[in-house]
């Protein structure tokens, strides 16, 4: 009887601390906000309602260290709770109860932990909208406790339990066991629907019970089976769409219809520099230029496809790309916002660029091939007749001025002709391993006295044992001639002309580099992406052909060369690069 009388006991006091359990597990989510704040005007009202809805006689909210955040009796909140049962299931993180007697009358405690994401000031928690870094980890925020009035269970305890000694006294053992087996029965199909249900509470949304009779319990089991077999066919989980967004390549944004923005993934935070934070809930303006007419285009017409803007980075820089997006609409039909799709361009536009500056260099060589013969010839007439004239005439000749005139206007154009045949893709060059360090000097013998007469200091940082290029000399020496020209003209008083020679290591080869550099006015952004034209100067009249650079263009690039520049007041830098190829295949290669 003693044995039974325990079994009776034991079964009333779980069942009382499942219900309360599921009560508090349904309570946990809306009590996380509370305990990461500590806030107890955020946990007294849903304590307060659990209670009542539970009969409880009280229901709590103790953190980590044992504080009381919130107390349905007011006297008790602030207080540190001692009890090592508190920490032991905080630490376990596994429910529990336990019975006892207060002033007389037996109750339960029912505890509860609590795990969550402590939040970051800045951070986001509108389960809405899907994080674009990963969750943090889970720490224990505390615990929800509830004390249960143990009367109503404990009448029926009393009642169950004189039913039994009356069974037993008329049936004996026999019906003692079949009256256990009966509570089992009755309990069995209970604890398979309180499993299924934290099963589903953790994800599995495909989780079942087995129909264990045709009763209502029965009914019940096929109605929860049907339930969960529902969300798992419409169901997707949270996880599973930020695994697709985060993994996108490209941009990634979702607005709202007043242009603010609500969503991102990792992508746009990548490519922009900014944090989550700093773009959620901000103006499209932020990021797009000219934001206003997208977002009229696209409540007009539902659509855009490929349309041509800038975005801006966290520094301020604008980054081309091509954007496509589509307005979405809720349940009812409801326009709610935007969804924009971004594609990256940057490196289309350089390949443009480069495509254009090809077309053009190719329209000169083509000019140049065409016309260069039918103008050397008559210039050759035009300088041998004024050269033999300039024989012939006696000192002070009145005519000497004149043909010397024509004589130095003749050698300009057949240099300018010269010039011109670079660009040609006829032109064939001789080449030869030489010594870039060799070539630097030798140039700069020609430079020396104009940087000297402009009061312009030269620097020469040239590194020793460089390898050999293979290139033509003439032509390297016209690359470091107009190189350092432009430079001292960029300089017209006094400042430093810098030249330095290294050798680098990059994609997997050996390069000499050439740098030349200068402490001028520096060359204006708009003019920067033009330098290299054909004919474009920006030199008066009559003080330059527009050829300087554009030859140097072309000479690096039959050798093969790379050439960047880089500039802002007061420092231009011109960087040219140099395969290292000495052998005579590598010269087959190069031609």
């Amino acid at each position: 009887m003693l044995i039974a009388k325990r079994v009776v006991h034991t079964i009333i006091l779980e069942e009382v601390a499942r219900r309360s359990w599921s009560q508090l597990q349904d309570l946990e989510p809306q009590s996380l906000m509370g305990f990461e704040l500590s806030k107890e005007a955020r946990l007294l009202p849903i304590l307060s309602k659990a209670a009542e809805k539970a009969g409880a006689l009280f229901a709590a909210a103790v953190d980590s260290r044992g504080k009381v955040l919130a107390h349905t009796d007011i006297v008790e909140t602030g207080r540190m709770d001692a009890d090592p049962r508190t920490f032991s299931v905080i630490k376990a993180d596994r429910a529990a109860f336990h019975a006892r007697t207060v002033r007389g009358r037996s109750v339960l405690d029912i505890d509860w932990p609590v795990h969550g994401r402590r939040v970051e000031v800045g951070e986001s928690s509108d389960d809405f909208v899907i994080s674009a870094r990963p969750a943090g980890s889970l720490v224990p925020l505390g615990l929800l406790r509830m004390e249960v009035p143990l009367d109503e269970a404990l009448a029926t305890e009393s009642r169950i339990t004189r039913q039994l000694m009356v069974l037993l006294f008329f049936t004996g053992s026999l019906v003692l066991g079949l009256a256990l087996m009966l509570m089992q029965g009755i309990l069995k199909p209970v604890r398979y629907l309180a499993g299924a249900t934290e099963k589903i509470g953790g994800g599995d949304y495909g989780a079942e019970v087995p129909v264990l009779s045709k009763d209502e319990l029965g009914d019940l089991a096929r109605s929860f089976n049907q339930m969960s077999q529902a969300l798992a066919q419409t169901t997707v989980s949270k996880d599973f769409l930020d695994q697709i967004l985060e993994n996108m390549l490209d941009p990634l944004f979702v607005l709202e219809m007043d242009g603010r923005i609500r969503l991102v993934n990792r992508a746009v935070l990548e490519l922009l520099s900014f944090e989550l934070g700093e773009l959620l809930g901000q103006s499209a303006r932020l990021v797009f230029a000219g934001a206003p007419v997208m977002q009229e285009t696209i409540a007009e017409r539902g659509f855009v496809k490929n349309i041509e803007l800038k975005i801006r980075t966290k520094s301020g820089h604008e980054i081309p790309v091509f954007l496509s997006g589509s307005s979405f609409k809720d349940k009812s039909g409801r326009l709610v916002g935007m969804i924009l799709v971004a594609k990256d361009i940057t490196d289309r536009k350089k390949l443009e660029g480069e495509i254009l500056q090809a077309e053009k260099l190719s329209a000169v060589g083509r000019l140049a091939s065409g016309v260069a013969h039918e103008i050397n010839n008559p210039l050759g007439v035009i300088l041998g007749f004024a050269q033999g004239a300039l024989w012939d005439l006696a000192p002070g000749d009145p005519l000497e001025l004149p043909l010397r005139s024509i004589e130095r206007e003749s050698i300009r154009c057949k240099n300018l002709v010269q010039d011109l045949l670079t660009f040609s893709r006829i032109t064939k060059t001789d080449r030869e391993p030489i010594d870039l360090n060799q070539a630097i000097e030798s140039a700069f013998s020609l430079v020396s006295a104009q940087a000297r007469l402009g009061h312009v200091q030269v620097m020469k940082l040239l590194s020793p044992d460089l390898p050999h290029i293979l290139a033509n000399q003439n032509q390297i020496q016209q690359v470091i001639i107009n190189l350092a020209n432009n430079a001292l003209d960029a300089m017209s008083q006094e400042g430093t002309l810098t030249v330095q020679t290294r050798l680098l290591q990059d994609e997997g080869r050996a390069w000499v580099v050439l740098s030349v550099a200068d402490t001028g006015a520096g060359i204006p952004p708009e003019v920067l992406p033009r330098i290299f034209e054909p004919f474009f100067t920006t030199k008066p009249v009559g003080q330059g052909t527009g050829l300087g650079l554009g030859l140097v263009h072309e000479i690096v690039k039959k050798h093969s060369g790379r050439i960047d520049v880089q500039s802002c007041p007061g420092h231009t830098e011109f960087c040219v690069k140099f395969p290292v190829r000495t052998d005579v295949a590598s010269s087959e290669a190069a031609a």
